[in-house]
């Protein structure tokens, strides 16, 4: 699904109306070479979902920008023993985009140190997300990036990480919802945890056959592009038809992988404008964000950061999307 529209390489586009005119002449080539292109760029474009909850998605509607993906953190809904309603459910729905819901491992996993396991089930879990009418649902992760240094052993959070969603993905079959669940797979440090992680998936019979949409875990927090692109390039290769999504991907390492994924998800323009009143301004030419310090900035209001942050975010997608109508992904950039 298309964020928002995009334009096409210089090269590429030369206006529709001079186009039609080209076309209406009967030389029909440079008319179909850039229909193409376009459609090409809509292929391969990823989906971006926006992460985040109350405040960030009331921003999201007062930019008025439709449709926008949007991914809710079950952890965010859970408190004093149970999964609460809310109206950002039916506030995310009125974007018009795909719903994701997440496991909520962050609520959780940074703030309790001696928390190794979610407080809820995969069956409470699973039934929460339906009843709120998610589009998605990622299966209970560990996420090995907090809790390996923690002292969860790499192995460990792996095997419970796929028992996690074996479970998940049996409680979806006996409700006929088996096509909403994404399993995830996760990692600390090194490609092979990854691979690991699947071949586990594959020896309960959760299979790339069975499976379409996969999400990789554990790369938010990393601070390497190179080790993110590595990772990726494997788990890409493993499941070559496979789709992948990528949570909580940091931006500098979003640029090397966005033509190996199929979705990936931020809250990035929600954070630095709730912590610090930062706003992002995406560099076409560096293909990077300058983050700057707003002066005053609590007489702005968080809303109003967000929503200069958000549609930041949508011009980066919208420029790297363009950018993949042209790149070669043996060199990694555009191609002349």
């Amino acid at each position: 699904m298309k964020v928002v529209s995009f334009k096409l390489p210089e090269e590429l586009y030369s206006g529709l109306e001079e186009l039609a005119q080209v076309y209406a002449r009967g030389d029909r080539s440079e008319y179909l070479r850039w229909l193409i292109a376009r459609e090409l760029a809509r292929l391969k474009c990823p989906v971006l979902f926006l992460a985040g909850s109350s405040t960030a998605i009331d921003a999201a509607i007062g930019s008025g920008v439709r449709p926008l993906n949007w991914l809710l953190s079950a952890g965010t809904y859970y408190r004093s023993g149970k999964f609460r309603e809310s109206t950002d459910f039916e506030k995310a729905r009125s974007l018009g985009g795909l719903l994701f819901m997440d496991s909520g491992a962050q609520q959780f996993f940074t703030k309790f140190d001696n928390k190794m396991d979610y407080p809820y089930s995969d069956r409470d879990y699973l039934e929460f997300a339906l009843r709120v009418g998610v589009d998605y649902v990622a299966t209970l992760d560990l996420p090995l990036d907090i809790l390996h240094p923690r002292g969860l052993l790499i192995g460990e959070g792996i095997r419970r990480t796929v028992e996690h969603g074996v479970e998940l993905i049996a409680l979806a079959e006996d409700l006929g919802v088996v096509d909403k669940v994404v399993p995830v797979l996760q990692g600390f440090d090194d490609p092979s945890q990854w691979l690991e992680s699947l071949d586990l998936y594959k020896s309960h019979g959760v299979t790339p056959q069975r499976f379409r949409y996969w999400g990789v875990g554990s790369i938010c927090m990393m601070r390497s592009p190179p080790l993110v692109h590595k990772i990726l390039s494997v788990v890409r290769k493993a499941l070559p038809d496979a789709r992948l999504h990528v949570f909580g991907i940091s931006m500098n390492s979003l640029r090397r992988v966005y033509h190996m994924i199929n979705s990936y998800d931020t809250s990035v323009w929600v954070y630095h404008a709730k912590m610090d009143g930062r706003v992002y301004v995406w560099d076409p030419a560096d293909k990077a964000f300058m983050r700057l310090k707003v002066a005053y900035w609590h007489s702005y209001g968080t809303a109003k950061l967000m929503r200069a942050n958000l549609t930041q975010i949508l011009t980066m997608h919208e420029d790297l999307c363009t950018r993949l109508t042209t790149y070669d992904p043996e060199k990694g950039r555009k191609t002349n």
